[in-house]
């Protein structure tokens, strides 16, 4: 690290246990230091179900992207349940007349259904009517007719150093002004969060090389990207501990943000963003692969959640959540700082894991530069975006890219990445010039190699499919 990093890196400390390592740093020392993956001590511990983080919503295509949203109504679980109503004014002859009443049309129901379903199979089950009006299947929650959502990925947000030293003279919604309207585009915008949101800086976790925290006003440049769901496992969330990650967290719901991978509880951070869009159900994960064991969320103490320790775990709740959601994504935050290759053992592994289990898409970040991207049995496997805000000195880390892809119940279709360029000043992302373009994007496909891909690149965009010919992920 040079004088300029040294300038804002904090006295380095570490913790007395033996044998412990500390969180890969977001600006390791070196590029070629590589930080051994801390052994996280948790036990394997039963699957919760998600019981919220619903939202409903119509496409973000008719809003302009330069509107403000309004917050999102309190998650809601997206399933309706039965109502019960009962009143003390009704008298003895009224509740006579409506047990007659319910017991006919018990009865009545009793007869259709004998008198229509096939012998020895249950009558099918009827559709409920999602708040977008489209219908979703009552027994399954899955969509009942074709739909189409269009998404956007990209990588890690870090409103850090020379970033929040542009946020402080231009204003947070600066950061991300140059690709917020395209960004804003989709119907659903993803990002991973990596900097905690805060003017708390009480609790600073001082056990680990690097710790950072980001500028409170950047929520703004979240917001007005577009950006309606971001992954919060990673190994920087917890940098300022709790109370910079209730800020955080505060930030996003008064925004109407959702997010997944790190909460107050444990419970709470296990649970996954759910939502529903265009009549199709999103199940979002998001788990992380590097982090100090004390940065686990365990019972009401705050974190975040890890699937290296229990991959089983991971795979049963993504196989559940596919058994009632139309399109299941995983964000994982995994690999080794600042390679371009990926490692086989740390993420293709379990990327095809995940995949086998049901996840229709796999968002990877934390090395800082891009990885390549895959087709593996009709999922989308992108294993690192690069950073999408964040300045760094290394090769590669100004380069990222911003994926786009639809999804339909078909699979993924119009696979699209685009290169963004950071300045070598402050690190604000704008869209790559015609050469940069290209030459970020041929690396992109030198580094997919073996991974199923096609590239068709022109016009500074790469055109994705599989070799294989495979439409999509319909499952």
């Amino acid at each position: 690290m040079d004088e300029r990093d040294a300038n804002y890196e904090p006295t380095r400390r570490r913790r007395a246990s033996a044998g412990q390592q500390s969180g890969s740093s977001a600006d390791s020392p070196s590029p070629s230091r590589r930080t051994t993956r801390e052994a996280a001590t948790s036990t394997a511990r039963p699957s919760r179900r998600a019981t919220g983080s619903a939202s409903s919503r119509q496409p973000r295509s008719t809003r302009p992207a330069s509107q403000p949203r309004q917050p999102r109504q309190q998650h809601t679980t997206r399933r309706s349940t039965a109502i019960s109503a009962s009143s003390p004014l009704l008298s003895g002859k009224f509740i006579i007349i409506a047990s007659v009443i319910a017991a006919a049309l018990i009865a009545g129901i009793a007869f259709a259904v004998a008198g229509h379903a096939p012998d020895g199979d249950a009558p099918p089950a009827s559709d409920a009517s999602a708040p977008d009006g489209t219908t979703l299947d009552q027994a399954t929650g899955k969509a009942t007719e074709p739909y189409s959502v269009s998404f956007t990925t990209t990588g890690d947000l870090i409103f850090w150093r020379e970033v929040a030293d542009y946020i402080d003279a231009n204003g947070g919604a600066s950061a991300m002004a140059n690709i917020a309207d395209t960004l804003a585009q989709s119907d659903v915008t993803i990002s991973n969060l990596e900097s905690p949101l805060s003017d708390d800086e009480s609790e600073p976790v001082t056990d680990k090389d690097v710790y950072i925290i980001g500028r409170p006003s950047a929520i703004e440049s979240v917001k007005n990207s577009g950006i309606d769901v971001v992954s919060l496992a990673n190994n920087h969330i917890m940098d300022y501990s709790g109370p910079a990650l209730k800020d955080t967290l505060d930030a996003l719901d008064g925004a109407g943000i959702l997010h997944a991978g790190a909460g107050m509880t444990e419970s709470q951070a296990e649970t996954p963003a759910e939502f529903e869009v265009n009549g199709a159900s999103v199940a979002f994960f998001s788990w992380t692969d590097i982090v100090p064991d004390y940065y686990l969320a365990f019972g009401d103490e705050p974190g975040v959640v890890s699937a290296r320790m229990n991959m089983a775990d991971a795979c049963k709740r993504v196989a559940e959540a596919k058994q009632t959601h139309d399109i299941v994504i995983v964000a994982m935050h995994w690999g080794v700082e600042y390679e371009d290759n990926i490692t086989d053992y740390l993420q293709s592994e379990p990327a095809h894991q995940l995949v086998d289990a049901g996840a229709d898409v796999i968002l990877g970040n934390h090395p800082h530069v891009m990885q390549g991207v895959e087709f593996y049995k009709g999922s989308l496997i992108a294993y690192a975006h690069g950073n999408c805000v964040f300045w760094q000195k290394y090769d590669h880390t100004h380069e990222s890219i911003v994926l786009n892809f639809d999804m339909t119940q078909d699979g993924i279709q119009n696979v699209v990445a685009t290169p963004l360029y950071l300045d070598d000043t402050y690190g604000i992302p704008d869209f790559a010039s015609d050469a940069q373009a290209t030459e970020t994007l041929t690396r992109l496909q030198e580094i997919s190699e073996g991974m199923n891909t096609a590239f068709d690149i022109h016009d500074g965009k790469a055109y994705i499919s599989p070799l294989s010919g495979e439409a999509g992920s319909s499952r």
